[in-house]
């Protein structure tokens, strides 16, 4: 007998807590629509596991391990089958970096709460079924890299650009929900699908398109029913249709598109088909992640860079996106440079990333993936897959940063330049194969 339990707790951080997404500070000046930490627990036959989702732009390592110490402190003993993952909201607290005492007390919060809520999930455990749909269609993302008439690609180039080619490549359009039922109704719904969570700017608080989406899921049954987004391998896919001039910045486009998501959520729903749930399995693989390397000439580049341009702050200069980033002006430049020193002394340093699947049958997976992959990685896990469906949930396991493709490196792009911590232009072949071999196991 299949069991499932959910539960949730707000996580909404306090006025004038700082804000991620940008590059620039931005403390929280208000609240448009509350944040969430949401459980949905698994278990069947004494295994037991699940998804532990937030409505946050990424978490750290810290922060994970953090979570892990404080599920077994509270005697729950499955901590290690949790896919502890990020919707990726741009308009949610920064949790990842430069933790100071006010930081770290809303982090302990928010571990407390998710504790809370995984407690509670597990005392609502109930017999249940699972049944899936899925479409390939999306019809409110966009790649977001562009090859230019200068024979370069550039990531966000701006709103109907002249100098435009055309998109760097397409990607995968599949949409999947879950339903999870309990006595023949719909308990809980978990979604799949590839976008940027970034609709909103500015600094007020919001859970984005993803709340919306859910809240248009359920005005339209009628019932609460929660919904867990687990986001699909977004790195190089955002919501900006650059053929029109259309503004989409602004609360309105979180609210379009998550009615419109949740429309096509509610069409799945009437075709579900039945998930074969004779086998929960959990299983588990470590992927050393090579950090970047720099050449000597990039590290010199990069020092001149700071001797010619002065450091400038982002902090008067209102909102920093990444079409500003596109530009590439004198505080932009300089941002690079700091971030590529970082990158000396990386040769044989890596990162362990944990990839962790939970699978129902061979009709159902679930894979974590670490950072923001650009899409390529998800069409490489499903073209392999053993599974019917294989659904792929990033930002997960306190690991955040870009996972370009290779070829992508040299083609340019603001997601290809090196940070400290950042990957190795041959990760992403290594990362799909690390996957389907964990998916294989």
């Amino acid at each position: 007998m299949l069991r499932t339990g959910f539960a949730s707790q707000i996580i909404t951080p306090p006025r004038d807590f700082p804000l991620a997404g940008y590059f620039n500070k931005r403390p929280n000046r208000g609240v448009y629509d509350d944040l969430y930490v949401k459980v949905l627990l698994v278990e069947k036959e004494g295994v037991m596991g699940g998804f532990v989702v937030y409505d946050l732009c990424g978490s750290s390592p810290a922060f994970f391990d953090s979570l892990r110490a404080a599920v077994k402190k509270a005697g729950m003993t499955f901590g290690d089958n949790l896919m502890v993952s990020c919707t990726h909201t741009h308009t949610g607290p920064e949790v990842r970096r430069d933790i100071d005492e006010q930081k770290q007390a809303y982090i302990d919060h928010i571990i407390a709460k998710t504790v809370i809520a995984i407690k509670e999930a597990e005392n609502n455990l109930r017999e249940s079924t699972f049944e899936a749909a899925s479409v390939n269609s999306n019809p409110y993302a966009y790649v977001r890299r562009f090859w230019m008439k200068n024979g370069k690609v550039v990531t966000n180039p701006g709103k109907c650009n002249p100098d435009i080619v055309k998109p760097d490549g397409d990607y995968d359009r599949t949409i999947s929900a879950v339903a999870v039922k309990q006595e023949g109704r719909i308990a809980a719904i978990l979604v799949n699908l590839a976008n940027h969570g970034d609709t909103i700017g500015g600094d007020f608080v919001s859970a984005d398109w993803f709340g919306r989406m859910e809240r248009e899921i359920q005005y339209q049954l009628g019932e609460d029913v929660p919904v867990m987004t687990l986001t699909d391998c977004s790195g190089d896919i955002n919501h900006f249709d650059v053929s029109t001039m259309r503004n989409q910045t602004n609360y309105a486009e979180a609210l379009r598109i998550g009615r419109g998501y949740g429309k096509i959520v509610l069409e799945l729903l009437t075709r579900l088909e039945k998930v074969d749930d004779s086998q929960l399995s959990f299983k588990k693989t470590i992927f050393k992640m090579p950090y970047r390397t720099v050449t000597a000439q990039q590290l010199a580049d990069a020092r001149k860079v700071l001797e010619t341009i002065p450091a400038g702050s982002l902090d008067n200069r209102g909102d920093m996106t990444s079409e500003d980033l596109a530009k590439g002006d004198g505080i932009v430049l300089r941002m690079f440079a700091e971030r590529l020193l970082g990158c000396e002394g990386n040769e044989g340093k890596f990162q362990e990333c944990e990839l962790l699947a939970l699978t129902l049958g061979k009709d159902l997976a679930f894979i974590t993936m670490p950072g923001e992959p650009f899409n390529g990685v998800a069409q490489g896990i499903r073209a392999a897959s053993p599974f019917k469906r294989t659904l792929i949930a990033t930002l997960a396991q306190g690991k955040c940063g870009y996972i370009p493709m290779p070829e992508s490196f040299e083609r340019g792009g603001y997601e290809t330049e090196p940070y400290a911590t950042s990957p190795e232009v041959d990760t992403a072949p290594k990362l799909i194969a690390a996957a389907l071999e964990t998916l294989n196991k």
